[in-house]
């Protein structure tokens, strides 16, 4: 079968798919460079409910650069479809890590997760929400390194008003947004990065449900056990490490700590950040194509409500 050609990529292998479309890899014809490509049908884009978010997350996405967050590289369409370049991340998602293993010593996971606090660090320092952390959102490359990913819930907070939105997985979600409160989004995702950790060592959640249990009572029971705080943190693993898991999911979020004091708990003893200034400079050729791109896909969105597309 031909290998399709898209632009100036060439799709080479089929990686994944979702509610979104599906993930390619592929080859830039010029430099050689492995890359992945999303492929999103242009309808689906221009769908109400999912039109919003996907701008959002272009726009905030393409205007971030850091080491462990994955990069786009470019983003096109044709008349029926949109592309985005991002970075090849050809190990897997967290998520398959952990339960390829079932469940990461300490020294592994401090490794992923000092990155991916480095990473959550850099966009609340931005004043960005992420909103949506969880173990398949945290890609990793074959050199080990990880990548935080899908920014379609993210927000930029606007001076210290709360957030309203109800967003999330719920067996991530901290227990104000659960409690339909307004809430800090950056302390909610120090929480949702603590069921990481959590999730990280003992290869489930810190929720117990019924085995077999229908759908409405494990839903039932997570949300209780969340709201009243009902974690048991494992035995056999540092008091550093529990320490920082408690710290993390303390159900009041102002006694949370924030993103840098976690990049500066004892667990992490030893270990700094060592990120070369440039590598955090975004990049105004994929931020213009993004603006672009944003500019003609809101001209398809109104040429659709007219009826004239």
């Amino acid at each position: 079968m031909a290998k399709r050609t898209i632009g100036i990529y060439q799709l080479t292998q089929y990686l994944s798919s979702g509610s979104f479309g599906s993930v390619w890899e592929c080859q830039h014809m010029t430099t050689g460079e492995m890359l992945a490509c999303k492929v999103i049908d242009l309808d689906m884009c221009l769908q109400d409910e999912f039109f919003n978010h996907f701008l959002n997350e272009l726009n905030i996405h393409s205007r971030i650069r850091h080491p462990s967050i994955d990069e786009i590289r470019d983003v096109f369409l044709d008349n029926s479809t949109v592309y985005i370049i991002f970075e090849l991340c050809d190990g897997g998602d967290l998520n398959d890590i952990v339960q390829d293993s079932d469940g990461l010593d300490e020294s592994e996971a401090k490794l992923y997760f000092f990155q991916i606090m480095s990473a959550i660090s850099y966009i609340h320092k931005l004043g960005i929400a992420h909103r949506d952390i969880k173990l398949e959102n945290v890609l990793i490359t074959t050199d080990h390194q990880a990548k935080l990913t899908d920014f379609g819930l993210c927000k930029q907070a606007n001076g210290n008003s709360p957030m309203l939105t109800t967003c999330g997985t719920l067996v991530y979600a901290a227990p104000e947004i659960i409690n339909e409160q307004p809430y800090n989004g950056m302390k909610a995702d120090i929480w949702s990065a603590g069921i990481v950790l959590y999730a990280m060592i003992c290869c489930h959640f810190p929720w117990s449900t019924p085995e077999d249990a229908p759908p409405e009572t494990v839903m039932h029971e997570t949300v209780k056990q969340i709201l009243e705080g009902q974690i048991e943190i494992p035995d056999g693993i540092t008091f550093e490490l529990q320490n920082l898991m408690t710290n993390m999911l303390n159900t009041d979020p102002e006694l949370r700590p924030s993103a840098e004091e976690i990049l500066q708990h004892p667990w992490f003893e030893g270990r700094e950040e060592d990120i070369d200034a440039d590598s955090l400079i975004p990049d105004d050729n994929v931020i213009s194509l993004v603006s672009s791109l944003i500019q003609e896909l809101t001209k398809r969105k109104e040429a659709k409500v007219r009826g004239t597309m």
